[in-house]
């Protein structure tokens, strides 16, 4: 502890006037070298509700709490100013009738002219007000971290500080993730786009950035986070540094995205319904137009499928769809980019992405055969007696100019070669060559 300059007793008129202009500012009490008051000025009274005959010859320890007067923390106080150190520090006080009072106060030795300790002159000012407004704030931020998930972080990104709550959402200890970079809980993907270094330049800014977040948990785990992040301004304005306050929206997210992967399914065969054809045409046609690479479109329709429900009743035809999906399935695992669509009722699709007219027509000769290879019993299928289907396939080779007509000349090009292979008898595949005249319409070729 410093020794810090001293008050000497009887300096002059000068000193007495210095000490009663603090006199009329601050809580002022004089205390003998073993804690007893010698003199207090009206401020001080005021506030702790005492007359100077109720003061006067009492300790130092009549204001401080029964608990606090036996620690060493209070022995060593007094020690110290014995010892003629200038102590500065809060203290909790407490008024007649039992209020608590906090001060900040400074205990000054004053000295005679011989350097001897003749008193122990305390300045001090009333900070209960602040003291109060600090722990309701601490407790409602306690309040907040019990029930909400906060971290906060360097302008740097490094994290300085995170709750309990937070940790438990990603999987960790609190001190796992402390000295961590927020960075190495972004998807590497985000943390390398320019998205991401917007989003630290604007907190960095100062600016209140509010949003839905994926992050990577522990092992890898990704999860969703509904967060604010909030820059922290020192007396300048400047960011110092963000806190962050999240909510665990991962299980809302997965329920939406499986809500969403059953809209595109159709119920009954559990592959993609017309919706979600419609959707991946579009974005397939696009994509393989911007990449120069071909795209092929398979139609297959159930040869004489109304015969076979009015045979075995829509229950077993409902199920022969079932096991037909699943044999178009079989015969694409070589190809898990490609696409299944029950397009409607016993007519399925199939999208096969990067596909050339060869392939695509050799992967319709697999779905043909895996589904005669069924040998589901169907009379009303003359010539054949068992569940076939026609197929249609067809092909375009990329044209960056017209990606937007791709889909409509893809459907119409695999629908007219479906029908061309029902014509020649069924149970086959025709293939539709879909040549570019110089005339805008295209030219088909079964």
């Amino acid at each position: 502890m410093m020794t810090a300059t001293t008050l000497v007793e009887g300096a002059g008129p000068q000193s007495d006037d210095l000490l009663d202009a603090i006199s009329r500012s601050n809580l002022v009490v004089d205390f003998s070298i073993d804690g007893q008051v010698r003199s207090a000025n009206q401020n001080f009274l005021q506030l702790m509700h005492y007359r100077p005959e109720e003061v006067i010859g009492r300790h130092h320890c009549m204001f401080v709490r029964a608990d606090d007067r036996e620690t060493p923390h209070y022995r060593a106080f007094w020690e110290l100013l014995k010892a003629g150190e200038f102590v500065q520090r809060e203290m909790r006080m407490v008024a007649n009738g039992g209020r608590e009072i906090w001060l900040q106060s400074s205990y000054n030795p004053i000295l005679g002219r011989q350097g001897e300790i003749r008193s122990i002159l305390m300045l001090a000012t009333d900070i209960t007000a602040e003291k109060q407004r600090a722990a309701n704030h601490e407790s409602t931020l306690n309040a907040i971290s019990r029930s909400t998930a906060m971290i906060e972080f360097a302008m740097n990104g490094t994290i300085l500080a995170a709750n309990a709550k937070l940790a438990a959402i990603m999987g960790y200890e609190v001190q796992e993730i402390l000295g961590r970079n927020h960075r190495e809980f972004v998807p590497p993907e985000v943390a390398e786009s320019e998205a991401y270094r917007i989003f630290w330049n604007r907190l960095r800014a100062g600016e209140y950035v509010e949003d839905e977040f994926p992050r990577i948990a522990r092992c890898g785990k990704t999860i969703w986070l509904q967060a604010s992040y909030n820059p922290i301004l020192d007396a300048s304005g400047r960011p110092t540094a963000v806190m962050k306050i999240a909510t665990d929206i991962t299980d809302r997210w997965q329920r939406n995205a499986e809500s969403e992967r059953l809209a595109l399914l159709d119920p009954l065969t559990g592959v993609s319904n017309r919706r979600g054809f419609d959707l991946a045409l579009t974005t397939m046609t696009n994509d393989y137009a911007a990449r120069m690479e071909p795209i092929s479109l398979l139609i297959l329709d159930i040869d004489h499928f109304k015969a076979f429900n009015d045979t075995f009743g829509h229950q077993i035809g409902d199920l022969c769809l079932r096991v037909i999906a699943k044999a178009i399935e079989l015969a694409l695992q070589p190809r898990p980019d490609s696409l299944v669509c029950r397009y409607g009722g016993e007519e399925f699709a199939v999208l096969l992405p990067a596909a050339d007219q060869a392939q695509a027509a050799a992967v319709a000769e697999d779905i043909r055969g895996e589904i005669a290879a069924l040998k589901i019993s169907h009379p009303g299928n003359t010539g054949w007696e068992r569940v076939t289907t026609s197929i249609g396939s067809a092909t375009i080779e990329p044209d960056p100019a017209r990606p937007s007509q791709y889909g409509t000349e893809l459907v119409a090009a695999a629908d007219k070669a479906l029908y061309a292979a029902k014509r020649r008898g069924r149970n086959r595949v025709v293939d539709a060559v879909i040549a570019r005249p110089e005339s805008p319409s295209l030219a088909f070729d079964i």
